[in-house]
């Protein structure tokens, strides 16, 4: 029978070897995915494509095939994945694992045997995802010169030699150059061979080992792919030869992760470091670019979300700040001339989606946020985009403001209008969640250019509360107990967003609202309480009552329970956890269900959102790791003023 517990900060699965256990992993250049059963399932590199269409890993003790209904216990922790199973007289450990920077995939199969003599052999073969490489070549480099390249290089001449073996010190070295400058190399020990080969790689090799009984002896590949001649090659064979140095440092970095004395149990601890890891994981550097990308889909092109970087940022702002400063100024460079904020900003500081209605008071709030928590106002003056930030954080709501009307209120025009985080749902009008936001950025905005500007400051301070009483004047609803999700002059969405929870985070809401707010969303969000619902007790609702027009929703969130029409999303779980930590209220429910729940689905990593009718999104996200927060702020106190 499957089992789960949590040991040393570590999350523990055991079952039989054959069930697979896909465990994401992240370093600053490569995106990856264990199986727990010695394979890789997925491989990826910032701003390349995905890597890998199968890879198949089988062993043999003394001849026979792995009995693939044997016992395991996996542990999974950081950048490590480690397999323990028994078989046929040996006992055997498949660790995986990836350093902090380094482009390659390391596995070492370490073999003891207890019974006698084991001649232990695993063999590896493998296909690759030439038509991800295809859709990139198409959609982010093709030029007539790469064309030509393309064409010439791989039904040329050239072709021959692409592929290729050499052995010294022990060691097989398999270098593939498989299309234009795409490699796929392996690095291997034991009595190694390379064996199949089509016309384009050698793809499958063989190695084996004899463990005299008593004795322990260890098997080792290292798997590099990316591109020859740019940032992402990696030498396999230098890496085999300082293989001990590799895992020794993927060590560390868990040894080295923060656990708060608020993290109590061994649930706790393990929840903290999975989410910590998550975070630190999506956070990347290709050339002058850096910041968090949103997660492993989000990595090609490599981009960074004012929303999602947001909330990534706050969660490790407190254990890494040098990694939110750098957030900030990628941010500020990808600002448009006109003080316009996309969606997101790319490698090359161009924008991805442009003029959304959330990014720029995202912007000027993480810049708060990371002045007011850490105290380094040097960064205000500090260049970016041939502006100092502070300059920047004033354009982006200055721009943001011609949207405002004579109620001091944003209005988002348009029937169709998707531009903020809720980009599957049409929300025209006076949107509560924008409005907060909004709200929050003049605020800062106000502390922010105090000692610069004091006349500034205070008008800064007037436009907040103005638009601080106009959320509580039209877009609260007395006979509802909590502020409505939009409202134009044609319709309202009155059913309960748990996006407004912003209004508590920022005290937009006076004390009783909040309260009103809170118990509302624990009576209608919680699935544990709604018994309205069908789904279940599976975490927190993103929306309830669905949306009724169906006019209004498109793409994934058409239908109920999924995307923004009532899925759990971590994030926003873990920031109304925060808020009812704030009012004194339970909270450990929307904080860890969604993270129980998952793992029962075996979802080892967090997700971007989820929900029991429909697929889950995208694992390893990084906003999911919010929950850190109520861990690293137990107080309730992280948006509260510290002077």
């Amino acid at each position: 029978m499957p089992t789960q517990s949590f040991e040393n900060g570590a999350l523990v699965y055991s079952d039989v070897f054959s069930k697979r256990c896909f465990y994401d992993i992240s370093n600053n250049l490569l995106t990856a995915q264990f199986d727990g059963t010695g394979g890789i399932s997925k491989y990826a590199v910032v701003n390349k494509w995905d890597f890998i269409e199968c890879y198949y890993n089988q062993m043999s003790v003394n001849g026979l095939p792995f009995d693939y209904y044997a016992e395991k216990r996996v542990e999974m922790c950081g950048r490590i994945q480690t397999v323990k199973a028994a078989f046929n007289g040996a006992d055997i450990t498949v660790r995986q694992f990836a350093d902090s920077s380094t482009n390659a995939l390391f596995t070492e199969f370490e073999v003891f045997a207890g019974d006698g003599d084991v001649v232990f052999e695993n063999t590896v073969n493998f296909g690759l995802n030439i038509t991800s490489w295809m859709k990139n070549f198409f959609s982010a480099r093709f030029t007539a010169g790469n064309l030509s390249r393309l064409i010439f290089g791989t039904l040329g001449s050239e072709i021959k030699g692409h592929k290729k073996t050499e052995k010294f010190d022990g060691l097989l070295i398999i270098r593939n150059t498989v299309i234009e400058n795409f490699y796929f190399d392996f690095a291997v020990t034991g009595n190694a061979e390379a064996l199949e080969s089509n016309h384009l790689y050698i793809n499958q090799f063989a190695s084996a080992i004899t463990v005299p009984k008593g004795e322990t002896k260890k098997l080792r590949i290292v798997l590099s792919a990316g591109t020859r001649k740019d940032f992402s090659y990696t030498d396999v064979a230098e890496c085999i030869k300082d293989f001990d140095k590799y895992y020794a440092a993927a060590v560390k970095y868990i040894d080295d992760m923060p656990v708060p004395e608020s993290c109590k149990t061994d649930f706790e601890k393990a929840y903290f470091r999975s989410l910590y890891n998550t975070a630190v994981s999506m956070y990347k550097e290709v050339g002058a670019f850096r910041g968090f990308i949103a997660g492993i889909v989000y990595q090609s092109p490599a981009r960074t979300y004012y929303r999602d970087g947001y909330w990534t940022a706050i969660s490790v702002l407190k254990n890494r700040p040098e990694l939110v400063r750098n957030e900030v100024l990628t941010l500020a460079a990808g600002i448009d001339k006109d003080g316009k904020c996309p969606s997101a900003v790319k490698f090359n500081f161009k924008n991805w989606w442009g003029n959304h209605y959330d990014s720029p008071s995202f912007f000027v709030i993480l810049l708060y946020d990371y002045v007011r928590m850490t105290g380094d106002k040097s960064i205000l003056q500090e260049k970016a985009g041939g502006q100092t930030v502070l300059s920047a954080a004033v354009k982006v709501i200055e721009k943001l403001s011609e949207y405002s009307d004579d109620t001091g209120l944003l209005y988002k025009r348009g029937p169709y209008n998707r531009r903020d985080w809720c980009d599957n749902v049409f929300r025209e009008g006076y949107v509560t969640y924008d409005e907060a936001l909004y709200a929050r950025a003049l605020y800062a905005l106000s502390r922010l250019t105090r000692e610069y500007d004091e006349a500034s400051s205070k008008a800064y301070f007037l436009r907040y509360e103005k638009v601080k009483a106009a959320i509580n004047d039209i877009l609260w609803d007395p006979e509802l107990g909590y502020y409505v999700n939009y409202k134009n002059e044609s319709y309202t969405e009155k059913n309960l967003s748990v996006d407004t929870v912003v209004t508590v985070l920022y005290s937009i809401a006076p004390r009783d609202r909040a309260a009103s707010v809170l118990k509302n969303m624990e009576r209608y969000l919680e699935s544990k309480n709604n018994t309205e619902q069908k789904a279940g007790d599976f975490g927190v609702l993103s929306v309830y009552p669905f949306y009724k027009p169906n006019r209004s929703v498109v793409l994934k969130s058409s239908l109920p329970y999924y995307y923004h029409n009532g899925g759990d999303w971590p994030y926003l779980s873990a920031a109304y956890a925060y808020a009812k930590m704030m009012y004194g209220m339970e909270y450990k429910y929307p904080l860890t269900r969604w993270f129980e729940y998952n793992l029962g689905k075996l979802n080892f990593t967090p997700v971007e959102f989820f929900a029991p009718p429909h697929p889950d999104g995208s694992l390893l996200q990084g906003w999911s790791a919010l929950g850190q927060l109520c861990y690293s702020y137990p107080d309730g106190d992280f948006f509260a003023d510290r002077d």
